[in-house]
């Protein structure tokens, strides 16, 4: 399975120089036109740095992603790949939507403080305890199970009237769209929230 992989498509895929010179790709980790891969048992290794493996080496050390969806993708299933890659760009949306609806609920709170209003009122309503609404309503996902935060994130979404609220305040709504910028974390919270 592993042999089917080609070095030069997966160099391609992965960003990196995929050009061949003399029977050899560029080394990702040294630079030089020294990496030759072998068909025969799915290997490759780098001649000039000495660095030996397979495909899932190969990607897990260059980019550190999970290797078993990112092999799956290079055996040329389009379907894996153009679902994987729609439901992460689902996620990030709908994690970019969340954290930018409880801003506004946040400030929504802020702005009318009233025993109906106000953000006890929701916690009481809503069925979570204190500690996982404010939770939320923080945008701490990773103190959340994601069962709670899709609940009381819908919930919310039912209760509020934030396009009243960006009429009082005269405010936009793309606050989280732009300001997630940490790799690593956005990966780790749209993981948790597939």
């Amino acid at each position: 399975m592993l042999n089917d992989i080609n070095f030069q498509e997966l160099f391609t895929d992965l960003g990196l120089d995929s050009t061949v010179k003399g029977g050899n790709l560029v080394c990702p980790f040294c630079g030089k036109h020294a990496f030759r891969e072998y068909h025969d048992n799915g290997v490759a290794r780098c001649h000039a740095c000495g660095w030996a493996g397979n495909a899932i080496n190969l990607v897990e050390q260059v980019e550190g992603v999970d290797e078993v969806k990112v092999i799956l993708m290079r055996m040329h299933l389009s379907d894996v790949e153009s679902d994987a890659r729609r439901s992460w760009y689902e996620a990030i949306r709908k994690l970019a939507k969340d954290l930018d609806f409880l801003a506004q609920a946040r400030a929504y709170f802020a702005f009318y403080k009233s025993d109906r209003m106000g953000a006890s009122y929701y916690q009481n309503q809503c069925g979570y305890s204190r500690s996982h609404f404010s939770r939320v309503l923080n945008g701490q996902f990773e103190r959340v199970s994601p069962k709670a935060w899709n609940e009381i994130v819908a919930f919310l979404r039912r209760s509020l009237n934030v396009d009243q609220l960006r009429k009082d305040m005269m405010t936009g709504s793309t606050y989280w769209l732009e300001d997630i910028k940490d790799k690593e974390l956005l990966r780790e919270c749209v993981n948790k929230f597939r």
